[in-house]
């Protein structure tokens, strides 16, 4: 994975990697006669078009290797596969995004521009499901389908079904808390792992579902700040007749209950921060690229993607540089469309980066960014 965790900007670490980078984006559907066919020929046109860019052979090899259709997922879909030095270091398939024909990339550092619109403002969430003998929890990333993690609670259904069926002593008190020991101890367990997974993960929502008792106390046993941004669904998930529709459109519900308070308190912060006379916001091109130049950037929202804008990328601080600029002439890589270069620049200096929709940024303003503090006063001592 080359996102962060608790962060929808890409890992930094992947523009620290040296050496020659290839990266492709690619219609991965299948389901058709004219998709199979389309599959067959990417190969063979991938590796024209990277040995036209100098690609290595190591690369190119790679990049084969990874041209992989989406068996079993619904069109559109379409995978993105980046390698370096020969080693495929990401490859995500993403929903949805449907492509004409492929995109291929080399050069010095990753285009990841595609990767990152596609993820939006994802976020990682766990699924977790209770029984009274056990459970489980799940790890996802709201614009990913696939689990990132998954881990199970088994208890031990023999022993408590035998705590329960003592011949003559099943309303015995003693007999009552043995059984509720047990399921106290399943739940427990399930609790901690899903304090763990949120811990390292960051997650941002939590839903429960499974039998109400064992859904109870797994609550119970929860950190206070999992408990807040619990949800728990009344749906007994964990029993054969359960309707793993219902469930999955439940899940699916509070997830854009979400991204859309997640939208809505964005807009309030540009909204709050345009009146106060903008001290902490940049708004537009210019005033975007100087904020990254001063690590100043903390957020980059961008409603239209500047695809008509060029910038200069640098080795080393400030990371970037505007066209034409005799500045940092020592430390130039070179020059390429600025949502890859600003892409760079935000993971370089620790930002986010958020593709927004229409009403977050003022009218006619394509790109603005959230500062970590005011402009016309020093940095902060770190």
């Amino acid at each position: 994975m080359a996102s962060r965790a608790g962060s929808t900007g890409i890992d930094a670490s992947l523009y620290r990697r040296e050496g020659q980078w290839c990266t492709a984006l690619f219609d991965a559907s299948l389901g058709t006669t004219a998709a199979h066919e389309a599959a067959d020929e990417l190969p063979e046109t991938v590796s024209k078009i990277l040995a036209s860019q100098q690609a290595s052979e190591a690369d190119i090899s790679a990049i084969r290797a990874a041209l992989v259709p989406a068996s079993g997922c619904p069109a559109p879909v379409a995978r993105f596969v980046a390698v370096n030095n020969g080693e495929v270091v990401v490859d995500e398939l993403i929903q949805g995004l449907k492509i004409q024909d492929p995109d291929v990339d080399c050069g010095p550092f990753p285009n990841l521009v595609a990767l990152a619109r596609a993820r939006g403002g994802q976020f990682p969430y766990l699924v977790a499901e209770a029984s009274r003998d056990g459970g489980e929890v799940r790890l996802y990333h709201s614009s990913i389908q696939e689990v990132g993690d998954r881990r199970g609670v088994i208890g031990d259904p023999e022993e408590a079904h035998h705590a329960r069926k003592v011949p003559g002593r099943y309303d015995e008190p003693k007999n009552r808390s043995a059984t509720e020991e047990i399921w106290r101890r399943n739940a427990d367990e399930l609790a901690k792992q899903i304090d763990e997974l949120a811990r390292e993960n960051y997650v941002k929502l939590i839903v429960l579902a499974g039998d109400v008792k064992a859904c109870e106390l797994v609550v119970s046993q929860m950190a206070p700040a999992n408990k807040a941004i619990t949800a728990t669904l009344d749906q007994h998930t964990r029993t054969g007749g359960a309707d793993q529709a219902v469930f999955a459109a439940a899940v699916a519900e509070h997830v854009n209950e979400v991204v859309d308070r997640e939208l809505k308190e964005l807009a309030d912060k540009i909204g709050n921060r345009t009146g106060n006379g903008r001290s902490d916001l940049a708004v537009g091109f210019d005033e975007v690229v100087a904020a990254l130049q001063n690590a100043q950037a903390s957020t980059v929202l961008v409603n239209q993607f500047q695809d008509d804008e060029s910038l200069v990328a640098l080795t080393s601080e400030p990371w970037l540089t505007g066209e034409g600029s005799d500045e940092h002439a020592e430390l130039v890589i070179g020059s390429w469309p600025a949502p890859e270069v600003l892409l760079r620049a935000t993971a370089l200096t620790d930002a986010t980066i958020r593709y927004v929709p229409e009403g977050v940024l003022p009218e006619g303003v394509g790109i603005a960014a959230l500062l970590r503090w005011p402009t016309g006063e020093a940095r902060p001592a770190e």
